[in-house]
């Protein structure tokens, strides 16, 4: 019987004594797991727990070089390996985009996605008879305020023209 031995890379660390000219290995193969709660998703995506003194939660996300939409393979990865995390509150969209911002009324305009987002608050324990008066109120602010922007009127125009425009 004829066996052929092959090489193997083994990590570890190596120990020299001067005084006896011997060199020792200790092999890391057997040390514990640095990761717990491991979850694997379609595409190569990981998700996992650090151990130690102060543990972090991690991604790791994976698309091939040759890939026709490697946007679309992170987010798709960070969508599933995340789906089971909530926001403690709605993200909160960015100040370059916003437009309105006074009397519990906020505006944001989406240029990319030629969109517009609006949120009102309205406090029930002053407003709590007159609260359809109160939206109606923030409702008018948002209409009397965006012709005023000019990010607002050129996405408008751009949406009359048929996306002709680029934004």
């Amino acid at each position: 019987m004829n066996k052929t031995v092959k090489k193997i890379k083994v990590r570890g660390t190596g120990t020299f004594d001067p005084e006896t000219n011997k060199f020792g290995f200790d092999p890391f193969n057997e040390a514990p797991s640095t990761q717990t709660q491991v979850k694997n998703c379609a595409g190569g995506g990981k998700r996992w727990v650090t151990t130690g003194s102060d543990p972090s939660k991690m991604i790791s996300l994976k698309s091939k070089e040759s890939s026709a939409d490697q946007y679309a393979d992170f987010v798709s990865q960070f969508n599933a390996l995340t789906k089971d995390l909530k926001p403690k509150k709605p993200i909160q969209l960015p100040d370059s985009q916003r437009v309105v911002k006074e009397q519990g009324l906020e505006c944001w305009l989406d240029e990319e996605k030629n969109e517009m987002i609006f949120t009102g608050t309205i406090d029930l324990s002053r407003h709590s008879r007159d609260w359809q008066a109160e939206v109606l109120r923030q409702v008018q602010l948002v209409v009397r305020r965006l012709p005023a922007s000019e990010r607002f009127n050129k996405i408008i125009n751009n949406i009359k023209n048929g996306g002709q425009n680029h934004v």
